[in-house]
């Protein structure tokens, strides 16, 4: 017979929880390291580590939380934020931790880990960034390179939902380096944008990236704006690019004051309000269904593809043949042909996803449009000199395709040579002021051609919609072109009304005025 010893049974059941919790801290080990989720049950593990008077320890999970660790094993919570401040002797910003004390932690009188968590928010919210403080130091340097490294990341002024495309912020990045950091540009752009110039009696001998953001005055830019006089346009990119920098910068409590280049007004621009003539246009488009199709399919597609749909250049550049499988493949391209679009049976349509509004876009694949593109299909099927575009996904790739390549897409720096051929063919190269030979058709006049066409055969409503603009005025204002022969319109009702019209009644009325 076995005799069981409940003793040591009891005796553990009739122990209170606090004890057998201790018992069980005891036997789980320590916890040393920097990150980890904070507990009730994992603080009372963290412990000081050797030859650390004051161990600092973070929460994974909440950002800004985090503890302190004394003499003691005293723990005591923290708030902390990455605040910039100005290094007055490197005369430059650095990042610093600056930390907010809220309270010690006593697991049972409800300064614990939940009351750490619902607070810290508050806290975080106490420590000021210094530079409120300083906005007589921050430069336009300064503010430049911050939009640069964590602006064009950010959302859009306009709309929190939108935020900048990739071409986009590859272009305010180049541009902002180009011509007010001068990274990159030559030593004679350079020296343009720098030089002192005498402006209403004042000399400016600083450049707008060395001005204290809050001390950019209107005369310093006007000042800079006659600098560039004969590039009017550049000094309205940078004053545009520029006034998006102190909007962000003010956005993100970054800097306080007030957005000097609202108040400066820009050059006029020349609002480029031209189209192929009708003739031109429809011997082009027989160009590209001609023969010459076979020896540069690609382009004359690209050219064709604007006049029949009027797509934008990055949109027609960024096509594939089907929709993407995936999210990142979806947003490196600017849309695809709809199932069908081989059928000459049946209507079929190409989608853009993303285009320059960020509304979703169908729009109809013309005929003559759907046959060239079989045509192009069939030729790289055929011809072993293009046949390496089948291992793109993208309807116009870019340069030859191997496995060591990514896989890209064309862009108008590849279409500027076979274009110039195209305008010099066809007799469309001006001379300009300068002396210089200018295409006269662009891939953008192309598109302004649609719009015209449209609009003439079923009005301004629909050419607006048909260039997926948001409304009508900059379908007016910028695309529709009018034909000469629109002006021989009939004015016989217009004669007669004046015939009829009864003088005597009017200067009275303009006696009485």
């Amino acid at each position: 017979m076995t005799i069981i010893n409940n003793d040591k049974a009891v005796a553990a059941v009739a122990a209170p929880a606090s004890a057998r919790s201790k018992r069980k801290y005891k036997q789980r080990e320590p916890i040393y390291e920097t990150s980890f989720s904070f507990t009730d049950s994992n603080i009372v593990r963290a412990k000081l580590r050797n030859g650390i008077k004051n161990d600092r320890r973070y929460d994974d999970r909440i950002p800004g939380l985090s503890l302190r660790i004394g003499r003691e094993d005293k723990i005591t919570f923290y708030a902390w934020k990455n605040v910039p401040m100005y290094n007055r002797k490197k005369n430059t910003w650095a990042k610093n931790v600056v930390y907010k004390k809220m309270f010690v932690w006593a697991k049972n009188t409800g300064f614990n880990c939940d009351a750490a968590r619902n607070k810290v928010a508050g806290y975080l919210d106490q420590i000021v960034d210094s530079r409120s403080k300083t906005d007589n130091e921050i430069t336009v340097e300064y503010l430049v390179k911050k939009f640069i490294k964590t602006g064009l990341n950010n959302f859009t002024l306009r709309d929190e939902s939108r935020t900048y495309k990739p071409e986009v912020a590859k272009k305010y990045v180049s541009s902002l380096k180009h011509y007010v950091l001068y990274e990159g540009c030559t030593e004679q752009t350079k020296i343009k944008h720098t030089a002192p110039i005498e402006y209403q009696n004042t000399i400016y001998n600083k450049p707008l990236k060395d001005y204290v953001a809050s001390e950019l005055t209107d005369d310093a830019i006007k000042a800079h704006k006659f600098k560039l006089k004969d590039t009017p346009m550049v000094y309205n990119s940078i004053a545009a690019l520029l006034s998006v920098v102190y909007n962000w910068a003010k956005m993100n409590k970054i800097y306080k004051g007030d957005n000097p280049f609202l108040l400066v007004k820009r050059y006029p621009k020349k609002k480029l309000k031209v189209k192929l003539p009708d003739d031109v246009r429809d011997r082009i488009k027989d160009y590209c269904e001609s023969k010459a199709f076979d020896y540069n399919a690609h382009f004359l597609t690209i050219i064709a593809m604007v006049l029949y749909t009027g797509f934008r250049g990055n949109e027609i550049f960024g096509l594939r043949w089907s929709e993407p499988k995936t999210q990142e493949e979806k947003e490196k391209c600017s849309g695809w042909l709809l199932p069908g679009w081989d059928n000459l049976e049946q209507k079929s349509h190409i989608f853009l996803h993303d285009p320059k509004n960020r509304k979703a876009f169908t729009a109809y694949l013309r005929t003559p449009l759907k046959k060239l593109l079989i045509r192009l299909r069939k030729k790289l099927y055929n011809d072993q000199k293009v046949s390496w575009c089948l291992n793109s996904d993208y309807i116009f790739p870019k340069t030859r395709w191997n496995a060591n390549y990514p896989n890209e897409h064309t862009d108008s720096h590849a279409q500027s040579y076979p274009l110039r051929k195209l305008n010099e063919d066809f007799g469309l190269r001006a001379e300009t002021t300068k002396g210089r030979l200018k295409n006269t058709f662009t891939l953008k006049i192309g598109r302004k051609t649609f719009g015209s066409e449209v609009a003439a055969a079923k009005g301004v409503e629909i050419a607006s919609r048909a260039l997926n603009h948001s409304d009508t005025q900059v379908t007016r204002a910028h695309y529709i072109v009018p034909d000469d022969a629109d002006l021989d319109f009939e004015l016989e009702n217009e004669k007669s009304n004046v015939e009829n019209f009864d003088h005597h009644k009017f200067d009275k009325f303009r006696k009485l005025k």
